[in-house]
């Protein structure tokens, strides 16, 4: 066949794992939407049966917010993604197969990410309003650990840039 035919198949392909990746965006911001509400009006209470908890219990005040902050960073990821993947595929039309990579990974970086600055926030290192006593935390406190969770993973790359100055930094000779 010729190279008309190849290309037209490339792009059947390609355009099928678009739109799969488009799915895929879909469901993971949605479902990270639907989770901080979730911890927002029942402290996570869907996610109980996968950690053996009962109702009654609930989760420690730690937990729900480090909840909290990696369900703000993975929101924070895909509202990164959002914007990335309409800039690149609609405006600049210069999307490529190499690209989905880091597009299929946000979600596990940026909870990553979420994870690392709660207990940088928790350590003292970052210090922001809020405390981890075991009585029922604020509405504010919830929603102040989703905001930076969430700056942290629309920013991802700054952040590991700065964790890699950090160790660094630490990991100067003396």
């Amino acid at each position: 066949m010729t190279y008309k035919d190849n290309q037209s198949t490339k792009n059947w392909w390609f355009y099928l794992l678009i739109s799969i990746f488009s799915i895929y965006l879909m469901i993971y911001s949605i479902s990270t939407i639907w989770l901080i509400f979730d911890g927002l009006a029942n402290r996570f209470s869907s996610l109980f049966f996968l950690w053996g908890i009962s109702v009654d219990v609930g989760f420690p005040t730690p937990i729900y917010l480090l909840l909290f902050t990696a369900l703000g960073a993975i929101l924070g990821g895909a509202i990164l993604n959002i914007i990335s993947f309409h800039k690149y595929f609609s405006v600049e039309k210069s999307f490529d197969i190499e690209y989905f990579w880091g597009f299929f990974f946000t979600p596990i970086l940026s909870a990553i990410v979420g994870i690392v600055v709660f207990a940088l926030v928790q350590g003292g290192l970052l210090v922001l309003n809020g405390s981890l006593d075991n009585a029922s935390p604020s509405i504010n406190s919830a929603l102040g650990f989703s905001a930076i969770g969430c700056i942290s993973g629309y920013n991802w790359d700054i952040f590991i840039r700065k964790l890699q100055e950090l160790s660094s930094f630490m990991n100067q000779e003396k």
